[in-house]
């Protein structure tokens, strides 16, 4: 039975210092994992800094052009409102001068048009007053003759 006994322990001692190995092993595994579970977590931690600042960049870089652009379409805003009022007035001082100049030539035509007009009528009741007064004559002497006989 010594044989029996002393494979046994020779198999008990082998599987001892197998799992006293396995052990060692999952241990340096294990403490491995962790390891590369914080340089991993640190390596994520660096990327979020970074992606961070370089939002923060961005933010600051686009607050600073919007400032700009305010900058530029205010400036826009008042050169165009400038040359709107500048057009409006130069457009309603030339509406003013063709203004007065048609009126101008449309009293002349019409001044014209009256003295013509007056002339030509002026005429044709002198006329007309002429001949009524012929013909009053004869139908006053065609009544009075008569009667002196």
């Amino acid at each position: 039975m010594d044989d029996t006994n002393g494979s046994t322990q020779r198999l008990d001692e082998k599987i001892e210092s197998e799992v006293k190995r396995l052990d060692e092993q999952m241990a340096l595994r294990a403490e491995h994992a962790i390891q590369l579970s914080k340089a991993e977590s640190s390596r994520l931690d660096a990327i979020r800094a970074v992606d961070i600042s370089a939002v923060a960049v961005a933010n600051d870089r686009a607050v600073a052009s919007a400032a700009v652009l305010a900058a530029q379409v205010s400036s826009s805003a008042e050169t165009l409102r400038t040359l709107v009022a500048a057009t409006a007035q130069t457009v309603a001082q030339q509406l003013a001068s063709v203004s007065t100049a048609i009126n101008d030539r449309i009293s002349a035509l019409e001044k014209s048009q009256y003295s013509a007009a007056g002339k030509e009528t002026g005429s044709k009741d002198v006329w007309g007053y002429i001949l009524a007064g012929v013909m009053a004559i004869i139908a006053l002497a065609a009544f009075i003759i008569p009667h002196l006989k």
